[in-house]
């Protein structure tokens, strides 16, 4: 038996799937395939079946997979402590993000890699579901995602820290009505031309329920997952956005902006940046660096009361990777 065929049926156990275990080790399918069949073939029975749905563990392979793990994690932790030796800090660190929440990770990931460039680093921007799904199978050691709810509910199993919270503004194009205002109500939005994010986002899911709240829905003239695109077409005239004003910081388009509040005079809808993680796996030493690194360049612009799972298990309203992130 050898550590690459565990590291092998490993994968092909996290992602119940042949082709993306692959993807993620970096070797053909055929290649994967033919070391986990010789696995089996050494021990004399079968690992895991190809099914209709994907990939099931026999319970053979349900068993070896504790073995394997427990030993890959050793074995990570001890590369990590004679890197320490060494002064060396090695191995791959894996996240993923959604499109709309990953602006500041470039800031992260550049300061990451300066201080550790023996680091490998995979970053995958895909919706929220996916990167909730990603962190539960292990195939990412952090995933960064948007929350719209008081209090983040995550997947059984995943620990969720909130990065920052911001309250969301509203943004026009330089010369719009909208320039020079400090304040706008909820209003401002009924009837106008909009341009949002698509559907199944965290700030769509904060924007619709504002609207709905105050009797309407909001009449998007354009529905994108590309955050650029919106700040581009908004300085065109096409019409007003909601956003984080995070979203307008660094290079692109300048908009004039404005606090949204609701009639009553109370603050604006929320968005939360959140960092998930599993609560039942150990951070690998590298993993750990990422985390850190992530919440020192994510971190900050705390909004009201919210909330901070410290590295506890959330639960409450709202859901991640669901019907509502």
């Amino acid at each position: 038996m050898e550590l690459r065929q565990l590291r092998y049926f490993a994968a092909v156990a996290r992602h119940r799937h042949f082709g993306r275990a692959a993807e993620e080790l970096y070797v053909t399918q055929s290649a994967l395939s033919q070391q986990v069949a010789r696995l089996e073939e050494e021990l004399g029975l079968a690992l895991a079946l190809r099914t209709s749905r994907g990939v099931e563990l026999t319970p053979a392979g349900a068993e070896l997979l504790e073995h394997a793990d427990e030993i890959l994690g050793r074995i990570e932790r001890a590369r990590a402590a004679i890197d320490a030796h060494a002064g060396a800090v090695r191995g791959a660190a894996r996240l993923a993000s959604t499109a709309h929440d990953a602006g500041g990770l470039a800031g992260g990931v550049a300061a990451f890699h300066a201080a550790h460039p023996g680091v490998r680093l995979s970053v995958r921007l895909v919706p929220a579901a996916e990167a909730v799904a990603l962190t539960v199978t292990g195939s990412v050691d952090v995933a960064v995602v948007g929350v719209h709810g008081d209090v983040p509910q995550v997947a059984p199993g995943l620990c969720a820290e909130t990065l920052r919270e911001e309250e969301l503004v509203i943004a026009g194009a330089p010369g719009s009505a909208l320039a020079g205002e400090n304040v706008v109500t909820i209003e401002t939005l009924r009837g106008a031309p909009l341009l949002l994010p698509a559907r199944g986002t965290a700030v769509r899911a904060a924007v619709d329920a504002w609207c709905q709240r105050a009797g309407f829905s909001p009449l998007p003239v354009v529905e994108t997952d590309d955050p650029r695109l919106i700040r581009a077409l908004v300085a065109r005239g096409l019409g007003l956005t909601v956003l984080p004003p995070s979203w307008l910081d660094g290079p692109g388009n300048e908009l004039a902006s404005a606090r949204l509040t609701s009639d009553a005079g109370g603050g604006g809808p929320v968005h939360r940046l959140v960092l998930l993680r599993a609560c039942d796996r150990r951070l690998t030493p590298v993993g750990r660096l990422l985390v850190e690194h992530l919440s020192a360049a994510l971190g900050g612009g705390q909004a009201g009361g919210g909330h901070s799972g410290g590295g506890g298990q959330a639960d409450g309203r709202s859901t991640i990777g669901g019907r509502s992130a």
